[in-house]
């Protein structure tokens, strides 16, 4: 859909800087897996917490508990959100490490590197589980490595949806400062999302819902 097609009612200029400035912060180098995330409330958290730190793509591995948002809490971000969803932990390994991302499981164990110390020369992909589970002993072997997040206090774990803002905010940060821009969407990504946006914005106006992408 070209900016033309559409009637100046659907978008002001103010909207379209707005998707566009949203656009250019979004990264291509950091994404997020939650495997088998059962708590509505705790996906949606993650959701915005992904949108606030500029993550574009979610992954969801479905192979036990169904994904399910909490709109009340999401605020429907995830309308802006690319979800890739997936029936096995291979499925989503295989989609990613063609894509050339290293896959970081989250855990307390003595050997995990530090989130801070994570090295950012290579796209990352950090899996978290269950919330009472954890990460699936069957996704667990197919990570690359573990990370945890270090802890000064008495607590030994965080919910996952305070665990994964955390480490998004860590994670983009640091990409954003040692990667610069080669850490983002490349322009033709941003245009076609960009493209999505508008369509998904005019329907919104229009009074009609359109699922995420």
């Amino acid at each position: 859909m070209r900016l033309a097609d559409l009637p100046d009612a659907v978008v002001t200029p103010a909207r379209l800087h707005k998707m566009r400035g949203v656009l250019a912060q979004r990264l291509a180098s950091v994404t997020i897996v939650l495997d088998n995330v059962h708590d509505p409330h705790n996906i949606s958290a993650v959701l915005r917490s992904c949108d606030a730190f500029g993550i574009q793509d979610v992954h969801i591995i479905e192979s036990v508990e169904r994904f399910v948002v909490n709109r009340a809490v999401s605020q429907g971000v995830e309308k802006w959100l690319t979800l890739h969803r997936w029936p096995s932990p291979a499925a989503c390994r295989t989609y990613l490490r063609r894509r050339h991302f290293r896959l970081y499981r989250t855990a307390m164990t003595p050997a995990a590197t530090a989130l801070h110390n994570v090295p950012l020369d290579h796209n990352i992909a950090v899996v978290f589980g269950n919330e009472h589970r954890g990460v699936a002993a069957d996704t667990a072997r197919l990570c690359d490595a573990v990370v945890t997040i270090p802890m000064c206090g008495f607590v030994e774990s965080l919910n996952v949806s305070v665990a994964a803002a955390v480490a998004l905010a860590t994670l983009s940060h640091a990409a954003r400062e040692q990667r610069g821009s080669s850490a983002c969407l490349p322009p033709r990504r941003q245009r076609e999302l960009l493209r999505a946006w508008l369509i998904r914005h005019a329907h919104g106006r229009s009074g009609h819902t359109q699922a995420g992408a």
